[in-house]
């Protein structure tokens, strides 16, 4: 059962990373390097008392398969690096507010299924960290995190409910796998000024909203993404097209609904 849920939550956090249009980000390096199998630890051997026999010597461990708190820290890592500044756009300029969250809709042409996407600002701390939720959800399944964000925008605590037990589980992220930090690594919108195409008011389910146009093609990468940017929606995004060059597939995601109110579900505060 772990084994399968570690593949599902692989396939799921690659699907989304895809359907977000993270064109430069290699989700195979980041999950092949975050679900290796670790080592066991074994207790050094201990004397036998004086007269008895020395126990006989134990094999070595066999390196552990990866079990479901892993696999739900694998997951975040890629999540994390690789789709949270979706919209160029990360931490330290999101535009959101406390209780403030976004609520998406990701659908490729591949296989034409919908994946709905909420990102959320649950809290800003007197000492400027941040506790931030998303929560994915798929045909199959529903994947949910909350996490403490620092002013440096990398994450430092990482919350979520096992599925087994139902208890909340807390992991601290290792700060050398998030290589990609929001707020960081993304261009500004100075940098992206040259991609603006033009202005549009672009319709979708969460309204009409006056934006700004891109069409912005990653140098890394033979993809290109078309976005719709709107300085009035918290997190900017209102709707985007990624086309892959080589295969000539799509995924398009448009904003569906703006929330108020959000608050914690793990109880992380």
């Amino acid at each position: 059962m772990r084994k399968r849920l570690v593949i599902s939550l692989a396939v799921a956090a690659a699907a989304f990373l895809v359907l977000a249009g993270c064109m430069s980000f290699d989700v195979g390096s980041a999950i092949g390097k975050q679900i290796a199998p670790q080592p066991q630890q074994q207790p050094a051997a201990q004397p036998a008392p004086s007269g008895q026999a020395q126990p006989a010597a134990q094999p070595a461990a066999q390196p552990a398969g990866p079990g479901a708190a892993y696999a739900y820290q694998m997951q975040f890592g890629a999540f994390y690096s690789g789709f949270w500044s979706m919209g160029w756009f990360g931490y330290k300029d999101g535009g959101y507010k406390d209780g403030q969250g976004t609520i998406w809709k990701f659908t490729s042409s591949r296989d034409n299924k919908p994946v709905t996407f909420e990102r959320a600002l649950l809290k800003t701390n007197a000492d400027s960290t941040q506790w931030w939720r998303f929560k994915l959800d798929t045909d199959k399944q529903s994947i949910l995190y909350e996490f403490l964000v620092g002013p440096d925008g990398y994450a430092t605590k990482v919350r979520y409910k096992d599925p087994d037990s139902g208890a909340v589980q807390e992991f601290v992220p290792d700060k050398g796998q998030q290589s990609q930090p929001s707020g960081t690594h993304v261009p500004s919108r100075e940098e992206y000024a040259k991609y603006k195409v033009d202005s549009q008011t672009v319709k979708v389910q969460a309204g009409s909203f006056a934006t700004d146009h891109y069409l912005y093609t990653d140098p890394q990468s033979s993809g290109s993404v078309e976005s719709w940017v709107s300085m009035t929606v918290p997190g900017y995004m209102v709707k985007s097209i990624y086309t892959n060059k080589k295969n000539n597939q799509t995924s398009n995601g448009e904003l569906i609904q703006i929330e108020s109110g959000v608050s914690t579900a793990l109880g992380s505060y």
